[in-house]
């Protein structure tokens, strides 16, 4: 589908986010893409807001993957996919760099339609009395800087998995499987494979192992009501943090929708892994 109009957020943190947006805007102007700027970005670049030109069809991200999640939610609530320009060191997730002839050809193709979507897995996360969330890495229950270990309930499907003491648990998707749960030890899962992973974090325990669960099921990790045990932390693609109390039940399922990824070409998921992977560890 050819692309008419498009909405940009960007991390105002990064120092060269300016100048690559100004470049961004050049390069829809040649391509003849209207563009909207989230408040902040269309102050500092004294730039038409674009509020008038309709909805949007994609929204581009400038930024690094951290700066991708927080923007995550807004298009699945919009019902648009995600192109990301990558200006931090990882860009998992990110398409396209901040060059002037990289960005020129991205706004083209998505001009001309010339473009592939890629579907990820989201998390619906759910805490009793606190709004649903969705997360596209991870669900993480932990134990706040101060505080002790937790003791941690998991259950599937009403089954109960394991009895956990530990720092905590991270409920992870394939997307999330190269983020904190691969440092807490657990396995690396190709984006395509439907499935969750529950990996313990620094657990008390030898035969304390991550697991890998069918979409098919339901997970709920209870904070155990013990003696000496600690209130915990939920994060949600590592934001938001919400204070959970003992006795808590998190349940994390399948989100009814799915993360949408605008991909320029058709990349290998593993070339992607073998460099990013070896970046990260210099």
């Amino acid at each position: 589908m050819r692309l008419h109009h498009i909405e940009v957020h960007a991390n105002s943190q990064k120092s060269d986010v300016l100048p690559v947006a100004r470049l961004l805007l050049d390069a829809c102007a040649n391509a003849g893409l209207a563009v909207a700027l989230e408040p902040w970005l269309h102050d500092a670049l004294g730039e038409p807001s674009g509020a008038a030109v309709g909805a949007p069809d994609a929204l581009v991200v400038l930024g690094g993957d951290g700066t991708l999640l927080r923007a995550m939610p807004h298009a699945v609530q919009a019902g648009i996919p995600l192109l990301g320009v990558n200006l931090g060191r990882m860009g998992f997730l990110t398409e396209v760099d901040g060059q002037a002839g990289a960005l020129a050809q991205a706004m083209q193709a998505l001009a001309k339609g010339d473009y592939l979507v890629e579907e990820r897995l989201l998390l619906s996360v759910s805490v009793e009395g606190q709004p649903d969330r969705i997360a596209l890495n991870d669900a993480v229950i932990a134990r706040d800087a101060a505080g002790g270990v937790l003791a941690l309930d998991a259950y599937l499907d009403g089954t109960l998995i394991d009895h956990y003491i530990a720092d905590g648990l991270v409920v992870s998707t394939p997307t999330g499987s190269t983020a904190y749960s691969l440092s807490a030890g657990g396995p690396i899962v190709a984006p395509d494979v439907a499935c969750v992973v529950l990996s313990p974090i620094c657990p008390h325990s030898l035969h304390a192992r991550p697991m890998v669960f069918s979409t098919e099921h339901t997970l709920r990790v209870r904070l155990r009501a013990v003696p000496g045990a600690q209130a915990a932390l939920l994060t949600t693609d590592g934001h938001s943090p919400a204070l959970l109390a003992q006795g808590t039940d998190v349940s994390v399922r399948p989100a009814g929708q799915k993360a949408r990824f605008i991909r320029l070409r058709d990349r290998s998921f593993f070339t992607l892994l073998r460099t990013k992977l070896s970046e990260w560890s210099i």
